[in-house]
């Protein structure tokens, strides 16, 4: 049978992690997250930081969330709050020299952030 999905552990664990929070919280974005992370690899978003920058005027005092890897392409104007599954090493340098915060996806559960303050980002 072939796999369908995450192969990696850490990541399989994650989308675990997601749906039981989901259904504990009965908060529907987690659950939304959850399948968009319930995908292999080479499918998974990869955003790079121009569109970011886009969405931070758009959607200030939330966190954009990124189900896959911020690359570095572009630049950050805005501090802006994200949590991806990954991050290239230049993108987390300049999102953090424009005073935003940069999350991993399993703090969001461990933090017990509100759905409502997430902007899911493909």
């Amino acid at each position: 049978m072939k796999r369908t999905g995450p192969t990696n552990i850490r990541s399989r664990a994650l989308v675990v992690h997601l749906e039981k929070h989901a259904k504990k919280t009965k908060e529907g974005a987690y659950a939304v997250l959850s399948e968009m992370m319930n995908v292999p690899s080479r499918i998974r978003a990869e955003v790079n930081l121009y569109h970011l920058d886009v969405l931070a005027t758009t959607h200030k005092d939330k966190i954009l969330v990124v189900p896959g890897s911020i690359l570095a392409k572009g630049e950050i104007t805005h501090a802006v709050e994200v949590a991806a599954l990954r991050y290239s090493g230049t993108a987390k340098k300049k999102i953090l020299a424009a005073k935003g915060k940069v999350w991993m996806l399993e703090e969001l559960v461990d933090q017990k952030v509100p759905a409502k303050k997430l902007v899911l980002v493909k």
